[in-house]
C-alpha cells in the first residue's frame, strides 16, 4: 500500500506536468543519463553480470550513443510539451485532479496495463516498418550502428525515427481517459525499458512492469516466455531481421519473426 500511495502522491506533484518544454527536458535528461550511468557503470560495481554480448563494444561507442540521445530526448519532451497542451485545451481525453478511491487505483492500474500493449504494438510494427530498406538506410541505421549495445543505446536513434517512435504518447491521450500525472510518469518510465534492454546484461526475469512482477510472482526465477528479455533485444542488434517487439514476444511470435535460436538461451542465467 505505501508503493501505491507513493504513486498517488506523485501523480498530484507539480512540476510533474504543466511546467513546460524545458521542464520535460530537464526531467528526461536527468532521468535518461543518470539511469544510463547506474545501469553501465553502477550495477556491474555491484556484483558480477551476466554478459550476453558476441562481441566487445568498439572503442567511443558509448560516448557516441550518448551523444546521439540529445536529439531523441529533445523531440521526446516536445510531445510532452504537446501533450500538456492538448489537456490544457481540453482536445483530448487528458484529465488530472486527485485520485482517491480504489475503483480509480483500479482505473490507473488497468491504464497502465493498457498502455503497456499498446505500446508494444506501435514499436513492433513501426519498427518492423524502420526496416523497410528506405526508412533503414536513411534513418534506422543510424540506432544499428551499435552492434553491441549500451544502456545509452536506447535513445541513441535518429530524430525521424524518434518522432515516430514517440508519436503514440500523443495518440493514446485520444483512446481512452487518461490521468495527465500517469501519461507523464509512465512514459518516463518508459525510458527504463529502452535503456534496459540494450544494457548488455541479462535483467530478466526482474522486468519492471506490472506484467513482469506478475510474472516473477507466478513463474519465479524460470520467468515467462511471453515477456521479453535483455536477450532478445540483443539478439535484434546482431541478426536485424528478428525480433521487433519491446515488452512482449507475441508480435515476433505471431508473425514469424522470433530468431529459432532464442528458445535454447530463454533464462539460462537464471533458471
Amino acid at each position: 500500500m505505501a508503493s501505491i500511495s507513493s504513486l498517488l502522491q506523485l501523480l498530484q506533484l507539480q512540476p510533474l506536468w504543466g511546467g513546460g518544454f524545458l521542464v520535460a527536458l530537464c526531467q528526461l535528461s536527468l532521468f535518461y543519463y543518470v539511469l544510463g550511468a547506474v545501469l553501465h557503470w553502477g550495477v556491474p560495481l555491484l556484483g558480477p553480470v551476466q554478459g550476453i554480448q558476441e562481441a566487445p563494444r568498439k572503442p567511443g561507442e558509448v560516448a557516441r550513443d550518448a551523444l546521439s540521445s540529445i536529439g531523441p530526448i529533445v523531440v521526446k519532451a516536445g510531445i510532452w510539451y504537446i501533450v500538456e497542451q492538448l489537456h490544457a485545451r481540453g482536445i483530448s481525453k487528458l484529465y488530472a485532479g486527485p485520485v482517491s478511491s480504489l475503483y480509480e487505483v483500479a482505473y490507473l492500474l488497468l491504464c497502465i496495463v493498457l498502455l503497456d500493449y499498446l505500446h508494444d504494438a506501435w514499436f513492433y510494427w513501426t519498427h518492423r516498418a524502420l526496416h523497410w530498406r528506405p526508412l533503414y538506410r536513411w534513418v534506422h541505421w543510424e540506432h544499428h550502428r551499435s552492434t553491441a549495445p549500451s544502456a545509452f543505446t536506447g535513445y541513441a536513434f535518429h530524430v525521424v525515427e524518434a518522432l515516430i517512435v514517440f508519436a503514440n504518447e500523443v495518440l493514446v491521450c485520444f483512446l481512452f481517459p487518461l490521468h495527465m500525472g500517469l501519461h507523464r510518469i509512465y512514459h518516463i518510465a518508459t525510458t527504463v525499458i529502452h535503456e534496459a534492454g540494450h544494457v548488455g546484461y541479462e535483467l530478466s526475469p526482474f522486468i519492471p512492469t506490472i506484467e513482469g512482477i506478475a510474472a516473477l510472482l507466478g513463474c519465479g526465477l524460470k520467468g515467462s516466455p511471453g515477456l521479453n528479455t535483455v536477450q532478445h533485444h540483443d539478439m535484434h542488434h546482431r541478426y536485424p531481421t528478428k525480433h521487433f517487439s519491446l515488452y512482449f514476444t507475441h508480435w515476433d511470435r505471431w508473425m514469424g519473426t522470433l530468431h529459432p535460436k532464442y528458445e535454447a538461451m530463454l533464462f539460462r542465467y537464471f533458471s
